[in-house]
């Protein structure tokens, strides 16, 4: 099986362009049944690296391949570990996600979503309180001509509009850009995409307008494998500022992601180990 996630914004997990999800560029292969994701905290001292488990994610897919539960603990210790949250999956009998129910430690449910359709075609999602409140909403709308998605806009329990992302694509239907914009219109992110020749994404230029910085993301694959094993993020200048490293288990799922900030110090170019994510697939 491969399984490739979308780009786009998912509701109640992603609020901004400019975090990076690695399974938006990368396929599951070879029929996983889930994976144990384990995030480090890394520590420097007297010029060591050293890394401490601080949470992990065990992602639980079902017999078709889609999310069937997601559950996150906080590591305490070497030999503790507690549930903090947990999110069930539903689906209807074509695939489409239904609906998400999410759960504190006591199985108290603490937010859920519902997901609607028309013929097929996500329209909306809905976000719901432990009350069961409506708190937010999401309206997919989509191009009258080719009916692919144009705009994501997202309103409060009121109703008032809170932000809107917009999407352009290129005469293959890929990505061209992704921009997000504040209730006024204006612009608050965006993200223009290159591809190479095999149709994989080359470049992601970001600008943010709060800071009005500009960052490139430059995707690197290997020569034999093809596969992403480095996304370099330059500045304005050119710089090199940030490097993620992307190693593989035999499969050839993901099984580390090390992420580095690149600076010049002392006279040299100087790479930082900031955070690290370990993979365990499970098939």
């Amino acid at each position: 099986m491969k399984k490739l996630l979308v780009l786009g914004f998912i509701a109640g997990i992603c609020s901004s362009l400019s975090a990076i999800n690695i399974f938006d560029y990368v396929s599951f292969e070879g029929n996983p049944k889930g994976y144990t994701q384990t995030d480090f905290l890394i520590t420097s001292k007297f010029g060591n690296y050293y890394r401490t488990p601080k949470t992990k994610i065990n992602r639980i897919f079902d017999g078709n391949g889609f999310d069937f539960e997601s559950l996150e603990y906080e590591v305490e210790s070497a030999s503790k570990t507690t549930l903090t949250n947990k999110i069930e999956y539903n689906y209807d009998a074509f695939g489409n996600l239904l609906q998400q129910n999410a759960y504190n430690t006591d199985s108290e449910l603490i937010w859920r979503t519902e997901v609607s359709y028309e013929n097929g075609i996500k329209t909306q999602v809905s976000e719901f309180d432990e009350t069961n409140k409506e708190i937010s909403r999401i309206i997919f709308s989509y191009d009258e001509k080719t009916g692919i998605l144009k705009y994501e806009s997202g309103y409060n329990s009121d109703g008032t509009l809170m932000w809107k992302i917009g999407y352009k694509y290129d005469d293959k239907g890929r990505y061209s850009s992704i921009a997000s914009y504040f209730a006024d219109g204006s612009l608050d992110e965006e993200k223009t995409f290159e591809y190479t020749e095999d149709d994989t994404i080359k470049t992601i230029t970001n600008y943010s307008s709060i800071s009005g910085e500009k960052t490139k993301d430059v995707f690197r694959y290997n020569d034999e494998t093809a596969k992403l094993d480095e996304i370099i993020t330059y500045d304005k200048n050119n710089e090199i500022i940030n490097r993620l490293v992307i190693k593989y288990d035999s499969v050839g799922n993901v099984a580390k992601l090390s992420n580095y900030a690149v600076s010049q110090k002392f006279g040299t170019t100087v790479n930082e180990l900031t955070s690290q994510t370990e993979f365990v697939f499970e098939y």
